[in-house]
């Protein structure tokens, strides 16, 4: 992942010095082009030094060798010192135009990022899963990871609890399993990368563990809009042959611990986010290691950068 981000950031740097060594060589034909002092107008110069001589430059002296060797004949109406010859405008131009076309290309419209969630098993695992994934396919780092865990997918808490979802029960707060809540990692996406996610999801589903068979570990996925949404397609095409989307009615039952044998073509419940909204998990909750897995200290201090900018904070619970 590493070697794959150097040699980016290596690529991107040697573009960029193509640019930058083009152009300037470019300003520096037409400068020299109108030099005096003896360089001939078809001189690349560079800091002052010719880089590449024109065939001009060794002409004969004589009218009848400077025409056997393309030279304009001595006395022939030449430029005036201070001027810039029409050849030497128009190997620059083309020089220019070579760069934009080499390199600079339209630059393409930014694909639309949007909001969805995923949820399977705990979402200790898949935020893991998740992050490895922004980091390997959209090279994302630190503070510009967006897999944060949670819960969705239920009834909203009752009034008294100041909307508070919890963990575990709490005095002002429900228990996300009372509430028919499933574990969800919510992650913001480039639409064009949905189905490289979605496919990444759905190999998380046959790892689930023995253990997670009950209602807040249920396969759901999350975006606005649900399965009517224009981004639901390439979602959808991605699990052809892999899952059976079902829309999400809220508090929906896990099939996976009722029909072991769903495993191979399991039942995914699609959610509108917009009616089953994504509520963070606590702070303590973040980017951990479920016991008996040990995470990597790089992935584990991404609680404390995302905490230090705001990107997660207290809910209210322990």
């Amino acid at each position: 992942m590493a070697r794959r981000a150097s040699r980016r950031a290596l690529l991107l740097l040697v573009a960029g010095a193509g640019v930058g060594l083009s152009v300037h060589l470019a300003g520096a034909w037409v400068h020299s082009a109108g030099q005096a002092g003896g360089h001939s107008s078809g001189d690349l110069r560079r800091d002052g030094r010719v880089v590449l001589r024109s065939a001009a430059r060794g002409c004969a002296a004589t009218s009848a060798a400077a025409s056997r060797a393309g030279c304009p004949e001595r006395g022939a109406p030449s430029e005036g010192a201070g001027s810039v010859s029409r050849n030497a405008l128009v190997a620059a131009a083309a020089l220019a135009a070579a760069v934009l076309v080499a390199v600079g290309r339209p630059v393409a419209v930014a694909a639309k990022e949007l909001d969805i969630y995923f949820g399977v098993g705990n979402f200790f695992n898949l935020q893991h899963e998740l992050v490895i994934k922004e980091a390997s396919a959209l090279l994302r780092r630190g503070v510009d990871i967006t897999a944060v865990a949670g819960y969705a997918g239920g009834a909203a808490p009752p009034s008294g609890t100041f909307e508070r979802i919890c963990y575990s029960k709490f005095p002002g707060g429900s228990d996300h399993r009372e509430l028919g809540q499933a574990e969800v990692v919510r992650v913001t996406l480039p639409d064009d990368r949905l189905a490289d996610f979605a496919k990444a999801f759905l190999d998380e589903v046959p790892k689930r563990k023995p253990f997670e068979n009950s209602d807040e570990f249920r396969p759901v996925i999350g975006l606005r809009g649900g399965m009517t949404s224009k981004a639901f397609g390439p979602i959808q095409q991605a699990g052809e042959g892999r899952a059976q989307f079902v829309e999400g009615l809220g508090e929906d039952k896990d099939t996976l611990g009722a029909k072991p044998s769903d495993v191979a073509n399991p039942t995914v419940y699609v959610y509108d986010l917009k009616a089953f909204p994504f509520r963070p998990a606590e702070v303590r909750n973040q980017f951990k290691s479920p016991l008996p897995e040990f995470y990597d200290n790089d992935y584990l201090e991404l609680n404390d950068k995302l905490k230090a900018v705001g990107l997660i904070t207290s809910t209210g619970c322990p």
